[in-house]
């Protein structure tokens, strides 16, 4: 009988001393093994994308200010003109007639003007006939001028350098004054024009440099021309205008263009996708590790994207990315860290 007390007691002991252990044991937080690496921001200029059309810088339709049957036409469609040269010729018929008429008046009137004028000056002639002669000599300049334009604008000339995109006529045709003669395109240089959101286009600058690629493949850079002051109704995006050169003619009006306009220069860091989650928000973000080991989540925006990864921005200059297990740890989990970036995820033994 004394036996099973001493035996019983011992099995008691044996028990209490056993409990505090397994309460200890409890205590202990799981550590979630995690790689990642230490990634450092760097100053990087930021791009805006932006997707347009080449267009021409001007175009215009070259009309007739005289009336007259076009008796020449060298302004043929296609043809790439310099500025001043001729597009059409309107038949002088009597114009030229008249302005050798008219000026042979003029230089009459002013040898009258000239000599009443010296008479003028010996007092032999009085200040009304000369200022009846100074009025005859105007009024004959007034008409020589004109008939010298209505001669010079029988020669329809272009405006500017471009190219004839079309002949409304052809010789024989009668021009009345304001009738098209061709219509002439200028494309050198030559435009990009886009569309921008209304939160960038305060991050545009006028004169910035800027990369085009075309869709046939050749890449160009210019500079931002204009920027729009009124937003489009429907899309509230604002205009912007990029001017190229095109001394070789090469590029033509119509072809997508994506633009790549500087918009600053920001701390940003380089980045796998594969890196991204989702809080409980649904705000995007990574999870980094902080000075306690933790796990936590910062929300980050995308500034940039390349072949090698996108840029963020939102982050501290210096910081210890997740990169593997950041799906599976959750806020201020604690973590063990391995930042060998070609070894597997460490397994905990």
């Amino acid at each position: 009988m004394a036996l099973w007390v001493i035996t019983g007691a011992w099995s008691t002991g044996t028990l209490e001393a056993e409990e505090p252990a397994l309460e200890k044991k409890s205590d202990v937080e799981e550590s979630a093994y995690i790689r990642a690496v230490r990634s450092k921001s760097e100053k990087r200029t930021l791009f805006l994308e932006v997707r347009g059309q080449t267009a021409a810088n001007r175009m215009v339709q070259v009309k007739a200010e005289v009336a007259g049957k076009v008796v020449e036409l060298l302004g043929e469609k296609g043809r790439s003109v310099s500025k001043g040269e001729l597009l059409c010729r309107i038949a002088e018929d009597a114009r030229g007639s008249e302005y050798r008429q008219v000026l042979a008046e003029y230089e009459s009137a002013k040898l009258e003007y000239d000599g009443f004028a010296d008479l003028n000056k010996r007092g032999l002639q009085s200040e009304i006939v000369l200022a009846k002669a100074r009025a005859a000599l105007e009024q004959s300049k007034t008409r020589t001028e004109d008939a010298r334009l209505a001669l010079e604008k029988t020669s329809i000339v272009a405006p500017f350098n471009g190219v004839v995109t079309e002949q409304q006529v052809e010789v024989g045709d009668y021009l009345s004054p304001g009738a098209v003669c061709v219509s002439l395109m200028e494309v050198d240089p030559m435009l990009v024009a886009g569309q921008i959101a209304e939160k960038s286009i305060g991050l545009v600058n006028l004169e910035s440099e800027v990369s085009i690629q075309l869709i046939t493949g050749e890449s160009y850079v210019g500079s931002v021309s204009y920027l729009g002051h009124a937003p489009d109704e429907k899309t509230r995006t604002y205009p912007v205008e990029v001017t190229i050169e095109n001394t070789s003619l090469l590029i033509r009006t119509g072809l997508t263009a994506q633009m790549q306009i500087p918009v600053g220069a920001e701390s940003v860091h380089l980045i796998s996708p594969a890196s991204l989650v989702l809080d409980d928000g649904g705000n995007v973000g990574v999870r980094v590790v902080d000075g306690s080991s933790r796990a936590r989540f910062m929300s980050i925006e995308v500034a940039d994207e390349d072949p090698s990864g996108i840029w963020v921005k939102g982050l501290p200059a210096e910081v210890d990315l997740i990169t593997v297990g950041h799906e599976e740890v959750t806020e201020g989990q604690l973590v063990t860290v391995d930042y060998s970036r070609l070894g597997m995820v460490v397994n905990r033994p």
